[in-house]
């Protein structure tokens, strides 16, 4: 039973704290606080022939991206305080240019400089007891409320950066973005939980809400738009902005929610929490506005969400169960003429993560860990004839149903893993199979291979009409990742 409740408290944890960094090596002590990070350079092969080009594009070096992350923490009286920066490079390499030629033809900007490059503070905020109940976080923070991979149900407090390596980067912290936040935290022991309140007063940056995508013709954009400006503020479509201040989902106004988190039965055996959040949904729609020239803009208008999760532990299969669901009432989409339609919208995710002993079978110095989860999102009250579309043009279902896997192989004290990872479309078909290996040297040095390769999925010869990984077509990539740890 205590295997149990530490996977429990695990789960818990991942539910309700902010991202960290993995533990320092060894952390650089500067007075009252400790500095540590890494260095990681990314380099990324095209596995296929991009049509947009008229040059054989397989084999080309589509990423050459460095990257340096420092986090600083330490004592201010009372206080912690924590700030994290980051700062990317890449090279616009041959590929990439040849991608900037064609989004210059195509009325944009073609500088992919500006869309890769980044230089700014992640994270900067102060931790501070009160009492022996409350904790106050106040700043530039993540907070972490799902426990789903790829696709978020709960996880909806950040919206995500998906232009420099769309869905694929396996550190969720890596591409959310950060907000500034009230976050407070109240211990609630004789009802065995706490109470988590959250508050974003507006601050940050408009880019900062809801999710990003590559539309300007990179490496990630759709299939039929590699190398075509899709930004609503500039080239391709200059009459389709985005709004971020528009009446029906403003930036400037605050988000802001509650999470109930405990645990239930003998010995703490099971572990649910209890979600509301009012903020701007993660995927923008179009919407009318008066201040675009066709009277059409893309905005991320305001949503509720409730939801909840449930974990426990099977003792007979040595598994943890994993649930969690959203409830969004009146969600907003397009129809295929640019009307806007609500519908009451339901997320739902069931994952089962378990040991599989297989040491004698594969050779593996410990035991294999296989997760499998079932991600679905349900529209009420659908109607075939309404055509319900999403920003980009494709065509929702009633249900849109993923499967994903993750199975790993640990050798040589788990200082080399094996691992395979699947997410299958079972509405649209098609999918994406990510084999890797990683090589841990030493307390600091990590090297990642890994295929990314796009399979089936309703595919569109342009922009919009494509399934998910319809639209990855002809876009499988090869990634080498060094990563020094400091």
């Amino acid at each position: 039973m205590m295997k149990c409740r530490c996977m429990l408290v695990t789960l818990v944890m991942l539910g309700m704290g902010s991202a960290l960094l993995p533990e320092p090596t060894q952390a650089v002590e500067i007075g009252n606080f400790e500095f540590n990070g890494y260095v990681r350079h990314y380099m990324g092969f095209n596995l296929d022939d991009v049509p947009e080009t008229s040059g054989d594009d397989k084999y080309e070096m589509s990423m050459n991206r460095l990257t340096l992350l420092g986090q600083l923490r330490g004592n201010l009286g009372p206080a912690t305080l924590t700030a994290i920066g980051r700062v990317s490079r890449e090279q616009i390499t041959d590929y990439l240019s040849d991608l900037e030629d064609l989004a210059v033809a195509s009325g944009g900007e073609g500088n992919f400089d500006d869309e890769y490059n980044e230089a700014e503070i992640r994270e900067l905020y102060l931790d501070i007891p009160i009492g022996e109940r409350v904790k106050l976080r106040l700043g530039k923070q993540q907070v972490v409320w799902g426990e789903t991979d790829f696709f978020q149900a709960l996880d909806v407090v950040h919206g995500y950066d998906q232009t420099w390596r769309s869905f694929l980067e396996p550190e969720n912290e890596e591409w959310r973005k950060p907000l500034i936040l009230v976050n407070t935290e109240i211990d609630v022991p004789e009802l065995k939980g706490s109470l988590q309140l959250l508050w974003r007063p507006g601050f940050d940056d408009e880019e900062d809400i809801g999710n990003s995508y590559d539309m300007f013709g990179g490496r990630w954009s759709q299939n039929g738009s590699r190398g075509f400006d899709l930004n609503a503020d500039k080239g391709f479509f200059p009459s389709l902005p985005i709004d971020y201040h528009h009446p029906e989902g403003d930036t400037d106004d605050s988000h802001y929610g509650a999470r109930w988190s405990g645990t239930l039965g003998e010995n703490d055996g099971l572990a649910y929490s209890l979600n509301y959040y009012h903020t701007q949904a993660q995927n923008p729609v179009l919407f009318p506005t008066g201040s675009a020239p066709f009277g059409l803009a893309f905005i991320y208008p305001e949503i509720d969400i409730y939801g909840g999760s449930l974990s426990g532990y099977i003792p007979l299969i040595d598994s943890v169960y994993r649930f969690e669901a959203a409830f969004i009432p009146n969600n907003p989409f397009n129809d295929n003429f640019g009307g806007l339609i609500k519908k009451d919208t339901l997320r739902a995710m069931i994952g089962l993560d378990t040991n599989l002993r297989l040491q004698n079978i594969f050779g593996t110095s410990s035991p294999s860990m296989f997760t499998l989860q079932v991600f679905d999102t349900y529209i009420n009250n659908y109607e075939a004839a309404e055509m319900i579309t999403n920003a980009f043009g494709t065509t929702e279902d009633e249900h849109t149903a993923w499967v994903s896997s993750i199975f790993t192989l640990p050798y040589k004290m788990d200082t080399i893993t094996v691992q395979s990872v699947t997410v299958n479309d079972i509405s649209n078909g098609g999918g994406v199979f990510a084999p890797s290996v990683e090589f841990h040297f030493g307390p600091s040095w990590r090297v990642k291979c890994e295929a990314d390769l796009f399979y089936g999925g309703t595919k569109s010869d342009t922009p919009g009409g494509a399934s998910l990984f319809g639209s990855y077509d002809n876009n499988s990539q090869f990634l080498t990742r060094v990563t020094y740890q400091f």
